[in-house]
């Protein structure tokens, strides 16, 4: 699981970035509202009320009622992009909801038409390489961001993605020199710390790794990816002499 959490984290701003019942009351609201990212807007903020409470998805249009329809709500994204289909910000949206709700396929497809499409889309590139990842197709991965890094070379998270693919073949000094770009491009310093932890964790140097998670912890307390790591190493004598270290939580006996 760790192998992920690169691409994991690296794609974590950029989810949350694209992402902020009857059928004659839909109708309605269609027209009264017109405007595509209005309708969006109302989409994306259904179904954020519905992850952050953590309940299951009930009707769409009813405001009064305590849970929100998911489906409906991806059904109604997906009626927008037939509607206005050259909308870039509709098409993306439908990708991530698909990927979220275990259409990774779905939202494959979405993405490589977005790809094809002119211009920088590098929150589409990232999402597209983290599900080649997932395929554990790490080539497909790295070419995809790699072409992405020329149309948008200021993008910081490109490079922590790569930093990410370079990690899962083994080829950590690459990794570590995207690292570096990412850095200098502006990319949270607790964010790479977390990575440099996994390339110190890879190449054995315990020591370094427990350092750099626990800086990674100071910039960003409750970093639960950080916390989990250090937990994994509370054995090693390296580690043990930086003091502090999270204790794992006792399970209870019946």
């Amino acid at each position: 699981m760790k192998k992920f959490m690169l691409l994991r984290i690296a794609t974590a701003g950029v989810l949350l970035t694209v992402l902020a019942g009857c059928a004659s009351d839909m109708d309605r609201r269609r027209t009264e509202q017109p405007d595509p990212n209005v309708r969006l807007d109302e989409m994306l903020g259904l179904y954020h009320q519905s992850v952050a409470s953590g309940s299951a998805c009930a009707e769409i249009w009813a405001s009064d009622r305590g849970t929100i329809d998911c489906e409906r709500i991806l059904r109604e994204v997906e009626r927008l992009q037939v509607e206005f289909p050259n909308h870039e910000r509709i098409l993306m949206t439908n990708a991530v909801l698909n990927y979220e709700t275990g259409r990774a396929d779905k939202s494959q497809f979405l993405l490589d038409q977005l790809l094809a499409r002119r211009g920088p889309h590098p929150e589409a590139a990232i999402m597209r390489a983290r599900i080649a990842v997932e395929e554990g197709n790490t080539r497909l991965a790295r070419d995809v961001l790699q072409r992405e890094i020329m149309l948008s070379p200021s993008y910081s998270e490109l490079r922590e993605a790569l930093a990410a693919s370079f990690y899962l073949e083994g080829k950590y000094d690459e990794a570590e020199r995207a690292l570096a770009i990412a850095s200098r491009l502006g990319s949270p310093q607790w964010r790479l710390d977390y990575h440099s932890g996994l390339l110190s964790e890879a190449r054995q140097q315990w020591l370094q790794a427990c350092k750099s998670y626990q800086h990674a912890l100071e910039l960003n307390a409750g970093f639960q990816p950080a916390i989990g790591r250090l937990i994994g190493l509370t054995d090693r004598p390296e580690c043990l002499q930086l003091g502090s270290l999270p204790i794992a939580p006792r399970t209870r006996s019946h």
